[in-house]
């Protein structure tokens, strides 16, 4: 699979807010009620995108197959207040389900950490659902730690969940070259 990692676009914000959608259908189905995941707007998550690109907060890369956007990762300074400067935050991976196990995880996350990394940080940090066996394995698997005993009770579509703190040193990441970030 050969992939651009970018900068998003304004013309890029359907593609987000549908990868978005599709991969919290997959993702978390059986942990989420069905009615709230099909509930899911793409609409609405397009809204939030154009408002997020416009603020440029979070920073928002996709990779992209060609035209198609197959991915994308927001990030920005640590949000946690037991975090200093010195601590980044990844908010959100999303690849399409189709082309989950392919690196493009894999590759947005290296990408958003050399660009954290050239920014000054020196860590960073991230939060996953406990219950989200896949993306923990995924962190782990790309040198991020549970950062044992962070955890937060959260209430999404009507069921309360756990989210897990993880983290690692920049550049803990397992770093390789990949072409630019425009």
């Amino acid at each position: 699979m050969v992939l651009d990692i970018r900068n998003a676009a304004f013309a890029d914000v359907e593609a987000v807010a549908t990868i978005h959608v599709e991969s919290w259908r997959a993702a978390y189905a059986g942990i989420f009620p069905e009615r709230f995941l099909k509930d899911l707007s793409v609409q609405k998550r397009s809204i939030y995108w154009q408002q997020a690109l416009r603020d440029g907060k979070p920073q928002l890369l996709v990779a992209c197959e060609g035209p198609a956007v197959v991915g994308w990762i927001a990030f920005g300074p640590c949000r946690d207040s037991d975090k200093d400067g010195n601590w980044a935050e990844i908010e959100a991976v999303y690849v399409a389900p189709d082309a989950w196990g392919t690196g493009v995880g894999r590759r947005l996350t290296h990408s958003a950490s050399d660009l954290l990394l050239g920014a000054g940080y020196s860590f960073l940090a991230l939060w996953v659902l406990e219950q989200n066996f896949r993306a923990r394995a995924f962190y782990e698997r790309n040198g991020f730690n549970a950062d044992d005993p962070s955890k937060k009770q959260i209430q999404i579509g009507g069921v309360s969940l756990t989210e897990l703190r993880y983290h690692c040193a920049l550049p803990g990441i397992e770093t390789v070259s990949y072409p630019v970030i425009r």
